[in-house]
């Protein structure tokens, strides 16, 4: 062998002279870029680390933290029917959270600071407190009657008897109108009662259906508000994890977990979300899709290696430099940027696709002129020289459409350009390096294996070999057998009508313009995460509670009263539904709400209830239902006898009713005594507490700023004094449109407002312009590049045809599939253009550099080489398309789509166009 190699010079005489020792020291230097990256890589999770520091929403936003904090809030949504009990699952949670210091900042929750225990319903609307008056007013005599003796058989029996009276009365005694209102009243809210009964998913009968809702049936704000309360924690961030707050917020999830089992929370559902939340599925969901689809793209890239070199050893010398090539690669980012952010970790499956590329084309061509029969290193040698050219424009293209990201204002695509540029370099070099070296060592064993199959095949063997020619068409022809009939006439159809594949391309490029302009920027992040999160769940639920909206702006104020005179003018805007700032606790109307407070609590002074007893009393219950059923027809009968209004809702009551007893019927047998102790208890089990944490609310007293507590104030007020106004919108603001809209409102009262909704707005609009950009210096960079290659207009500008081709058809493809573009599958869009062009560069170089056709250079090792790196490249980002992440698999998506696309501009459109032009 070392006689052999003396006659190469030039680069690959140096790789044939010394290939252990290249091997040697590609295999070293990967070992010690993988430890150094383990040691010093980073991982940047935050969205504000890949956006720009200098500009003037950013600066308005550092200001913002630095006045009032760190509000990063891991944020726990507690929901439940019933306000007391949602209140004690709360209150619970909240304590067990505030003795971790080791996990938690800060432990937050409204519900449980004495200031809202005691002066709560002063926030509720007057005419809310009015309703609540009118309506424990009513049920008083009921309400008494169940203290003393908390029982189904008190409630039917006291209903029966008041029906009774109205039925024997008339409508027109003294009072009967009254008793009809509480009648029916009672009955309404009863009826919520029975439609529950059976159903163990449901939660029991609240006070709060039976009380707070207005005469028009809606509920109140104030029930609204404690159906759905919140409670948030600032955790405790580990800087040097992948994600900094997953052990706090691992601690949430035991806690709420473990309340959520306890039998006096039935009913009560609880829930994470918040910016670390999101962050951390987003991050922990594409971790692991990422690694599992790394996997899956190694693995097809293999079997498709197998399939194409048709043996092991040239796929063990291509995946040995292509591993070669990744750890390299990784070292160089680590040592160039130290750490990865959201948007280039996913260049390691960049780098299978890429990586591979060039050296497929080498190995090919080496197979190639085997066949032809050629020797070992001379087949190695013309692989190496015939291509170096063309891989090294083709790659230029890859990088440049990299490297113009660096020229943008958005950080994060400036690294990913860094990393993925200089990726591409390092491909290079080893597939002009360590891979040959790899196929010389392997040379010999190939060669003795060839020898030892003996002389008994030497004849069959040389008479398939054809004389050696530089003739293109008749050195493809050696590469497989003779063609069938039905091959012949697809080879016509693709290659032998040029001018009717170029008016049909030009037709569909046509046509592909209207999707162009359908296809638009996504700025919903919560299109990107996995379909079905919890914490996607509870974003959306508190977007669109407006007693909780989780999602605001933030303007400041220097005093109070420009704090008041901004949060009227910020609630006088259409997209804007409240302010909440610290005069948001100063209650309004309170003289007439603590009047109207004082009068029920007069009225209820002596609703004293006694401590729940389980005594169902069974004998007397079928009476007593039999009672109740009757006067309840009796009294539907004498209001339709008196056309009275209220006998709808009792006749929809006894439907209701008799819904009730068919379920008792039903289960008589096996369970009804069981359904009945679960209805009673539902109801009456906690009537104690439930009248008692009503009526320590009944006595409120005047509020002023200075009484808010330090707590609630410290969110308000920053360290120098400013005050922080939270503007929440009228409506989900996630998509662009709406998002805009609020925003260019508010910044209408204040050119600084900032909050996540600016941050998400600005950071996106820097992205697509910045990649618009990108798209655009890239697109010249090729141009130069091609011009650079061909030495040739006309055959810049065909070069330039399967990007134009590839890209509009990609983009016609996400337009049937419903995919728009987003800031996770943006980034495929370079590494598009590059394929587009430098895979057509094999094909131009090939074509104008030896004889044959167009259709011949498809039909050779080039075109074959090209069909088999797009589908190295389909089979390393559709891997993506396993994952849950949706902005992963957009990735996987969009990439599968425009390798499809540049395919047909490959072997279709550029061998049609090469037709007609000619070669020179």
């Amino acid at each position: 062998m070392k006689n052999e190699t003396k006659k190469f010079k030039g680069l690959f005489g140096f790789v044939a002279g010394y290939p252990r020792v290249i091997l040697a020291a590609a295999l070293l230097l990967s070992l010690l870029s993988v430890v150094y990256t383990a040691k010093k890589m980073e991982f940047l999770t935050g969205r504000d680390d890949l956006m720009p520091k200098n500009t003037g929403f950013h600066r308005d936003y550092r200001s913002m933290r630095q006045e009032f904090g760190d509000m990063e809030d891991i944020v726990v949504v507690i929901e439940s029917a019933d306000q007391e009990r949602a209140a004690r699952f709360g209150t619970q949670l909240y304590e067990k959270l505030a003795q971790d210091r080791q996990h938690f900042r800060d432990v937050f929750y409204p519900f449980g600071l004495d200031f809202f225990k005691k002066n709560g319903l002063l926030f509720m609307p007057l005419a809310d407190v009015q309703s609540l008056r009118q309506n424990l007013t009513l049920a008083k005599p009921v309400l008494k009657e169940l203290s003393a003796s908390p029982s189904v058989q008190t409630l039917f029996t006291y209903l029966t008897n008041q029906m009774d009276g109205y039925v024997q009365q008339g409508g027109g005694a003294p009072g009967a109108e009254a008793r009809l209102a509480g009648l029916t009243f009672m009955l309404d809210k009863l009826g919520l009662g029975f439609k529950k009964f059976g159903d163990n998913s449901a939660a029991p009968v609240s006070l709060e259906e039976f009380f707070f809702r207005n005469k028009d049936g809606k509920e109140s704000s104030f029930s609204k508000a404690g159906k759905m309360q919140v409670l948030t924690v600032l955790p405790v961030k580990d800087r040097t994890s992948f994600v900094p707050a997953e052990e706090a917020i691992k601690v949430v999830r035991l806690e709420l977990a473990a309340l959520l089992k306890l039998p006096e929370f039935k009913g009560v559902t609880a829930g994470l979300t918040g910016n670390p939340v999101l962050e951390n599925e987003e991050m922990t969901t594409s971790q692991h899709d990422i690694a599992i689809a790394t996997v899956i793209s190694l693995v097809l890239t293999v079997i498709l290696l197998l399939l194409a070199f048709r043996g092991v050893l040239n796929v063990i010398a291509a995946m040995v430099s292509l591993v070669v090539a990744i750890c390299l690669s990784f070292g160089f980012a680590t040592l160039a940027i130290g750490h990865l952010n959201i948007l280039s970790m996913v260049f390691a499956i960049m780098l299978i696709g890429i990586g591979i590329e060039y050296g497929i084309q080498l190995v090919l061509r080496y197979q190639e002129e085997l066949t032809g029969g050629a020797e070992q290193l001379d087949a190695i040698e013309t692989g190496l020289t015939k291509n170096a050219w063309a891989i090294v424009m083709a790659a230029a293209t890859v990088a440049a459409a990299f490297l113009t990201f660096v020229f943008t204002d958005f950080k994060g695509i400036a690294e990913l350009g860094i990393i993925a540029g200089g990726g591409v370099v390092i491909c290079v070099l080893v597939t002009f390096t360590v891979l040959p070296a790899m196929l010389v060592i392997l040379a010999k064993y190939r060669k003795n294996r060839i020898e030892a199959r003996g002389t008994r095949n030497e004849e069959k063997q040389t008479s398939n070999l054809e004389p050696r020619t530089s003739n293109l068409a008749s050195r493809t022809s050696n590469l497989a057998p003779r063609t069938s009939n039905l091959a012949e006439r697809a080879k016509r159809a693709l290659f032998g009508y040029p001018k009717m594949v170029v008016a049909v391309t030009a037709i569909l490029c046509a046509a592909s313009l209207y999707p162009l302009y359908q296809v638009i920027f996504d700025y919903n992040l919560m299109n990107l995460q996995a379909k079905g999160l919890e914490s996607v769940t509870y974003a959306y639920k508190l977007m669109r509670s407006s007693e909780n909206s989780g999602y605001f702006a933030v303007v400041t104020a220097s005093t109070a009263a420009e704090a008041a005179a901004k949060s009227k003018a910020l609630e006088a805007l259409p997209t804007v539904d409240h302010v909440v700032s610290l005069n948001s606790f100063v209650p309004d109307d309170q003289q007439q709400k603590i009047a109207e407070l004082a009068v029920l609590r007069r009225e209820l002074a002596d609703v004293r209830p006694a401590k729940y007893e389980e005594d169902l009393s069974l004998m007397e219950l079928p009476t007593v239902f039999e009672n109740f059923r009757n006067a309840t027809e009796r009294l539907k009968n004498k209001l339709v006898q008196e056309r009275r209004p209220e006998a709808k809702p009792v006749g929809a009551f006894l439907a209701t009713l008799d819904a009730f007893f068919a379920k008792l019927e039903k289960e008589k047998d096996r369970n009804a005594v069981g359904m009945l102790k679960d209805f009673q208890g539902g109801m009456f089990a906690e009537l104690p507490e439930k009248i008692g944490f009503l009526k320590a609310t009944l006595n409120p007293e005047p509020t002023t700023a200075a009484q808010i507590p330090q707590e609630l104030k410290s969110r308000f007020v920053g360290k120098t004094g400013r005050y922080m106004l939270q503007v929440a919108p009228k409506h989900e603001i996630f998509d662009l449109k709406p998002l805009k809209a609020f925003i260019d409102d508010v910044r209408r009262v204040d050119a600084h407002a900032t909050g996540e909704p600016v941050m998400v707005y600005e950071s996106m609009t820097i992205m697509r312009n910045a990649y618009v950009k990108a798209f655009i210096y890239a697109f010249i960079a090729i141009i130069v590049i091609l011009l650079v290659t061909f030495r040739s207009i006309k055959y810049a500008v065909i070069g330039l045809v399967p990007l134009v081709v590839g890209v509009l058809f990609m983009v016609s493809g996400m337009w049937l599939f419903g995919i728009n573009f987003n800031s996770a599958n943006i980034i495929v869009m370079p590494l598009v253009l590059g394929i587009a062009v430098d895979s057509g560069i094999y094909i131009i170089n090939r074509f104008r550099r030896e004889d044959g056709s167009a259709a011949a250079v498809v039909m050779s090792s080039t075109g074959a080489g090209v069909v088999l790196n797009t589908l190295t490249i389909m089979a390393s980002f559709g891997a993506l398309m396993v994952a849950h992440h949706q902005g992963v698999f957009s990735i996987g998506a969009v990439m599968s789509l425009g390798m499809v696309a540049c395919q047909i501009a490959f072997i279709v459109t550029l061998p049609a166009v090469l037709a007609l032009v000619g070669k020179k």
